[in-house]
């Protein structure tokens, strides 16, 4: 990958100048997220690094803004930044040893980089996905000021920690000026903080108290947070939502999710019956307030679908796949599961035959002589459901499911592994998460990142908070990689 190049020099303009933009400025500038896919010292899995300003580096040197450890060999010190240009980012190579990847594609020089690109540093290296939000979210307004200090802090300054003395003491002056701020007096207040900005390029000194200042700054900015508010018709307050009750929210529909395992399997000509020992699977199932008991697909016909763990293993493998072949072949013959589903205080029991299920995007996988399998074209039909004789607390929306906003954070309960459901008389679901990773659905699937479930939660429901209403919106279905994957949107059902 190459494009028309024009050579990057680190600037204080695009550094400090862009951060002290970002912190006064916010509603005139757009931010993107990093969602770093591999885990590191100063980065988790799955976690989202906020970039408010113009140009950061990549690479080992303590001054890059996104930094890795000494473990990553093969990252250089100043391996690759990304910077503004116009409207857009992009993605430049520093390092002359060590490649850069976008999309698995090595960049010679520079690319413009797009929403949901993945960026790679080095073959093996860190990989990180380039999120831009969508709407009035993109916005870096959206942003909390004590929360814009610190990334300020972060990134403006990283490069240029025994610099801009003069900046921390104006930071804390226009801090503290805000108490007396008024709306007459707005616009006097936005031009001094245009002649602060314009004085950025000129400044360089020594400042040991920078950090102490800054922190001066941020209790400052705590302080006024109460004053703020009176401005609501001049100033958007950004909601704090109610992540903070998320766990008072799953407890109330704990005791719907069910650990879901097959008790028997067997093979009928309706009349007679054969079962085939040591043969089943689990996974997770949920139940909602119209009654509906509801799961994957995957996790009903599992002896149809062995790429999603219905495959025999082990030292009966051999004999298992005999009954399987005959009930598959024979005319008139046909296999069914029998399953019980257990919560906490829960039981219920039925058949793979008792479900609601699509099978219209199935196609045929030969995987042995004389034994055909099936896998889905497309996920968007790993759901089944039967009706039941009780009503559980889930609430499902269809049409919030249909319209997810990119990087909406997603919830999962379930049994991955079976962990949680060993003491019969203790049923415990783990929680999961992940992130939406596009705009509504893409052929009827939730494109997902940032994954952390595991096998055992596919069926298991996926819930949204929407403004602190817990709306079950998808049926966890397959992974992709490490920290990918889909799930099947609830709008599906029929």
């Amino acid at each position: 990958m190459d494009s028309k190049t024009v050579q990057y020099k680190r600037t204080l303009r695009g550094s400090v100048g862009a951060g002290v933009s970002a912190l006064f400025n916010g509603n005139g500038r757009r931010y993107y997220i990093l969602e770093h896919k591999s885990a590191s010292k100063y980065h988790k899995a799955g976690e989202s690094q906020k970039i408010i300003i113009d140009q950061v580096e990549l690479g080992r040197d303590s001054n890059c803004q996104v930094r890795f450890d000494e473990t990553f060999q093969t990252v250089s010190r100043r391996h690759a930044a990304i910077i503004k240009d116009g409207d857009r980012w992009k993605l430049v190579q520093l390092s002359k040893t060590n490649s850069t990847f976008l999309n698995g594609r090595p960049v010679e020089n520079e690319w413009y980089l797009e929403n949901g690109d993945e960026i790679q540093l080095s073959v093996g290296g860190p990989r990180m996905g380039f999120i831009v939000p969508a709407g009035k979210q993109s916005l870096v307004s959206s942003i909390k000021m004590t929360e814009r200090l610190d990334l300020f802090r972060k990134q403006a300054l990283r490069p240029y920690k025994t610099a801009i003395a003069c900046l921390a003491c104006i930071l804390v002056l226009v801090v503290a000026g805000l108490s007396t701020w008024n709306i007459k007096m707005q616009k006097d207040f936005y031009e001094k903080i245009a002649e602060a900005g314009q004085t950025i390029d000129s400044i360089i000194g020594k400042n040991a108290e920078l950090d102490s200042l800054l922190a001066v700054a941020q209790r400052e900015q705590a302080r006024q947070d109460s004053l703020i508010k009176r401005y609501r018709d001049q100033v958007k307050v950004i909601s704090k939502g109610s992540n903070a009750n998320l766990s008072a929210m799953l407890s109330k529909v704990e005791d719907d999710v069910f650990f879901l395992r097959t008790t028997r399997v067997i093979v009928t000509d309706g009349k007679d019956e054969i079962e085939i020992d040591g043969y089943g699977w689990y996974g997770t199932g949920f139940l909602t307030t119209d009654g509906r008991f509801i799961t994957a697909k995957h996790c009903i016909n599992g002896w149809l679908f062995p790429r999603s763990g219905g495959m025999p293993s082990g030292e009966n493998a051999e004999k298992i796949i005999p009954y399987l072949v005959a009930g598959m072949n024979t005319p008139g013959w046909k296999i069914i599961a029998h399953f019980e589903a257990r919560s906490k205080s829960k039981v219920l029991r039925f058949k793979s035959t008792d479900f609601v299920m699509d099978h219209s995007s199935e196609h045929n996988w030969n995987v042995a002589e004389n034994l055909v399998w099936r896998e889905e074209t497309s996920m968007s039909a790993d759901w089944a459901y039967i009706r039941t004789g009780q009503k559980g607390n889930i609430v499902v929306d269809a049409s919030k499911a249909s319209s997810l906003p990119i990087g909406a954070d997603l919830h999962i309960l379930g049994f991955p592994h079976g962990w949680g459901a060993i003491d019969t008389y203790n049923f415990n679901c783990l929680y999961g998460s992940c992130k939406n990773s596009r705009n509504g659905l893409d052929e009827g699937i939730i494109r997902v990142s940032a994954r952390n479930y595991e096998s055992g939660n596919s069926g298991g429901p996926v819930f949204y908070n929407d403004n602190g209403k817990l709306k079950a919106v998808g049926i966890v279905s397959y992974g992709q990689g490490d920290h990918n994957g889909g799930l099947c949107s609830i709008s599906n059902l029929k």
